[in-house]
């Protein structure tokens, strides 16, 4: 391998199967840096800081290795929304976002590490997504909320699963949505000198 060892700070499913598709080697790792979204910063500077958090707060653990962090959450009437407290909550989000334009950020960083775990460079972004989604009848808010993997989502939402359907229109990035916005990140391992052979 022509590059060090990458790590996606995330066990993420989704975000898991966006790098296979990025064809490159790579392992999983939770990072457990607390995801604040109470802190005073813009959109797109909080989905950075907390991105980068993800990745600066294992890096010293993973040597030799380039690290990725990213952190996905939703703006919907100026509310910063990110994973539901419980069901009655998701509810309350999701009712937030029936009949309205959301908009989907996330937060990408990628930082590589030398022989001791410091980091020796470090590469942020941020991309926007937009989704029109469709007036929800309280049947389809219930249903939403008490979905399995309602609380393990920002916004208790997921696109490429059961709220899907409700997506009258998207505009931008459909990879950011599901919360790797794999573009953006490739441009940036190709900065930290990661090869893809697949090209």
């Amino acid at each position: 391998m022509s590059h060090p060892k990458i790590i996606l700070a995330s066990r993420s499913p989704a975000r898991r199967a966006l790098m296979k598709e990025l064809g490159i080697p790579f392992e999983c790792h939770t990072s457990d840096y607390p995801e604040d979204m109470t802190l005073k910063k813009s959109s797109p500077d909080l989905a950075i800081h907390l991105a980068l958090g993800k990745a600066e707060y294992i890096a010293p653990k993973f040597p030799n290795s380039i690290i990725i962090g990213a952190d996905t959450f939703i703006v919907a009437h100026g509310q910063k929304i990110g994973k539901p407290e419980s069901i009655e909550d998701a509810k309350r989000i999701i009712g937030l976002m029936s009949d309205s334009t959301i908009l989907v950020i996330s937060g990408i960083a990628t930082v590589q590490t030398d022989k001791d775990g410091v980091i020796i460079k470090g590469l942020v972004g941020h991309v926007n997504t937009h989704l029109k989604i469709m007036k929800l009848s309280e049947k389809d808010i219930k249903s939403m909320a008490e979905h399995k993997d309602a609380l393990q989502i920002s916004g208790a939402f997921s696109i490429e699963g059961h709220g899907g359907q409700f997506v009258e229109k998207i505009e931008g990035d459909y990879n950011n949505v599901i919360g790797l916005p794999t573009i953006q990140l490739k441009e940036m391992l190709q900065k930290l000198g990661v090869n893809f052979t697949n090209e």
